[in-house]
């Protein structure tokens, strides 16, 4: 059911109940949207904000609008208007250090949300036990990597340390935060991985790891939150070492 709505900016209040309902489903693809006559009446509003409502949800390639017929929902997703942001954002900034370090910042927000979020949810276990993996799996390649520079094992590392990072990251309920990291954490971590780590590095991170999912299992949000945060200041502090 729509509810009227308090006169904020009614636009923009239309669109987002209209948005939200577009992306549950409750109007599909293909599927025309009840008149702006209608809608305003719905609202409570005028057929302007209903207008202005709609070039907003159409910008983000929710919907598409031709004159003389109603409204129809193109997608049930924000993947568009996602892809479409984060290559404006590409194309406006060359990927330097400033941009980098604006990703490195997006990371720790999201991060250190999920984690705190994590630590809270009663159902947990799913994704604490997929970490569990990745842990594990670190754990057991460090062995091949402490005499030798086995590349392999190097690629195999930071591949299941990637892992560990994109489990945590969404865990974290934020979808277009989450999907603009996602789009622009590629050139981030091209640059990370160039990031020279010692053994003796690499085996405290793991265990730094394993204390993190032991605090998120038990549910002990300061000490999960605190364990990301050293986690993230020390791979920030070694990446503004780097020569970009």
């Amino acid at each position: 059911m729509i509810m009227p709505i308090a006169s904020e900016t009614k636009s923009t209040m239309i669109a987002n109940q209209l948005e939200e309902m577009i992306l549950s489903k409750k109007f599909k693809a293909g599927e025309s949207l009840p008149s702006q006559h209608k809608l305003a009446q719905q609202f409570s509003a005028s057929s302007r904000s209903v207008r202005e409502a709609f070039k907003n949800l159409e910008a983000k390639g929710l919907i598409q609008v031709q004159q003389g017929k109603k409204a129809m929902v193109k997608s049930n997703n924000l993947d568009q208007f996602v892809e479409s942001l984060s290559m404006s954002m590409i194309s406006k900034q060359a990927p330097d250090r400033k941009l980098l370090s604006d990703l490195m910042q997006v990371r720790t927000t999201v991060e250190v949300s999920a984690t705190r979020e994590l630590s809270r949810d009663p159902n947990r276990m799913l994704i604490v036990r997929s970490l569990d993996r990745c842990c594990s799996k670190m754990e057991q390649l460090l062995p091949t990597m402490e005499n030798t520079k086995d590349t392999e094992s190097i690629k195999q590392f930071k591949q299941v340390e990637f892992e560990f990072h994109t489990a945590l990251i969404r865990s974290n309920d934020n979808v277009i935060l989450n999907s603009i990291y996602e789009n622009l954490s590629p050139q981030l971590y091209t640059a990370l991985d160039r990031l020279p780590e010692t053994y003796n590095e690499q085996k405290k991170k793991v265990n730094e790891y394993r204390y993190l999912v032991e605090a998120l299992e038990n549910g002990q949000t300061d000490l999960a939150v605190a364990l990301t945060l050293v986690n993230l200041t020390n791979i920030k502090d070694k990446f503004e070492t780097l020569d970009i």
